[in-house]
């Protein structure tokens, strides 16, 4: 338990650091989440309905109160019911995270 408990807080720390820094590139992240996220989910505007009914779409995400980059970087680095782990490096990740988070606009 203390093991979680220490990668929780390494992964928010992680978080908090790249939140600091420059979130990525949404153009990229488009890309990316065509070729990796869009078998399961709606990643684009417009899309009402994700491929899978129990994945969100990306506007969803978006939209979702107290949904930050910090939250979406831990979404991304840490296994959950039905997400598949993808091995995508932190500017992989920060471009598909910038691609959402301006799906908010």
């Amino acid at each position: 338990m203390k093991r979680v408990a220490c990668l929780v807080v390494l992964l928010m720390f992680e978080a908090a650091r790249s939140q600091a820094q420059q979130i990525g590139d949404p153009e990229k992240g488009v890309g990316l989440a065509r070729d990796v996220c869009s078998q399961c989910h709606a990643t684009r505007k417009g899309q009402l309905l994700s491929p899978s009914v129990r994945a969100p779409t990306f506007v969803e995400l978006a939209t979702t109160p107290g949904m930050t980059t910090a939250a979406l970087t831990i979404a991304l680095t840490t296994p959950h019911a039905g997400m598949p782990m993808f091995m995508l490096s932190p500017e992989q990740r920060q471009d598909i995270i910038a691609y959402i988070v301006g799906l908010k606009d």
